[in-house]
């Protein structure tokens, strides 16, 4: 099996060999570590794309607001399916990269968002917010699924998100404010449990880490004001639903990341817990503010520094420094 060569590998031979620092550049460089300029001409390739796309989906947008009263509603709607199709052409027929193509499928993606906003405009439809968004996020899905693309995947993520949000607010306006940041911990948890379940099968490449921790940011996020709410509000928001979940999902998040040696995880469920714990500990003596401040900050700032030396020391076992 080949090794797997790591930066902080190559550091700990440097200090223990008389390796010279040209040599070990080199090594960095050979090995993929350090960027090379073919990959930031890649990188500033792709930005630059990026832009341009949404530069242009924007430009699109802006040229329907400026001429709809001059336009026929029949041209409005023929020129954004025609470019829906011509850009499905130019990924399914084209020998562009692969890059390029997922580019060019996002483009599309938001396209589509903005074809249904004009349908509604023309014919007011008088359709609630929800089902717009909705709409836009069922009719992109396969597309998500198809491109494994995480860019998309986060558009994806953020249309379902504002769907179930604008749903509790219009429809299920009976739903308690800790349900509705239940049910998006498990839509935004799940996606994090597929992408690294499919990172793991070698299906998506290791490198978009970025993806599945802004997410599971998102997830963190919507458990822990759950469980404050639930606190403050002596567990009568979702019956201590929330508690439950964290069981589950901090376990599975810690587990994991002690398994693929990813601080990420490590890092944010603690902060979590700390933050929920402070809450708690303000709940119990909320009727003297002087000592519940004090208690309060003493227990963060104690918590805090105990996880951040941990986390140190985790960190130095793994990587032999």
């Amino acid at each position: 099996m080949k090794p797997n060569i790591t930066r902080d590998l190559l550091y700990s031979v440097a200090r223990h060999s008389n390796w010279r620092e040209g040599s070990m550049e080199a090594k960095l460089r050979s090995t993929n570590i350090y960027a090379s300029t073919r990959d930031w001409a890649s990188f500033v390739r792709l930005l630059l794309l990026g832009t341009g796309a949404g530069f242009v989906v924007a430009g699109i947008v802006f040229f329907f607001a400026y001429n709809w009263a001059d336009m026929h509603k029949f041209v409005k709607l023929g020129l954004l399916e025609v470019l829906i199709l011509l850009l499905a052409c130019a990924i399914l027929f084209s020998k562009l990269s692969t890059g390029i193509k997922n580019m060019l499928l996002t483009g599309s993606a938001l396209l589509v968002g903005v074809l249904f906003a004009v349908f509604g405009q023309i014919y007011q439809t008088g359709a609630n917010a929800y089902d717009f968004f909705m709409g836009w996020t069922a009719c992109i899905a396969l597309w998500v699924v198809v491109s494994r693309f995480p860019p998309l995947w986060l558009i994806f993520l953020a249309l379902a998100n504002t769907t179930l949000m604008l749903y509790a607010q219009q429809v299920a306006v009976h739903w308690p404010f800790a349900v509705l940041l239940d049910l998006l911990f498990i839509v935004n948890a799940s996606a994090v449990v597929v992408w690294e379940a499919l990172t793991l099968k070698g299906k998506i490449s290791a490198l978009s880490r970025w993806f599945p921790r802004v997410v599971c940011l998102a997830a963190v996020t919507a458990i822990t004001i759950s469980m404050i709410a639930n606190i403050f509000d002596s567990f009568q928001q979702d019956w201590g639903l929330c508690f439950l979940l964290v069981v589950a999902g901090y376990t599975a998040g810690m587990w994991h990341g002690r398994r693929t040696h990813d601080l990420f995880y490590l890092s944010v469920i603690p902060f979590s817990g700390i933050v929920v714990a402070a809450s708690f500990i303000a709940r119990l003596v909320e009727f003297a503010p002087e000592l519940m401040v004090l208690l309060a900050c003493l227990f963060v700032i104690g918590s805090t520094t105990l996880l951040v030396r941990h986390i140190i020391h985790t960190n130095h076992k793994w990587h032999g420094q």
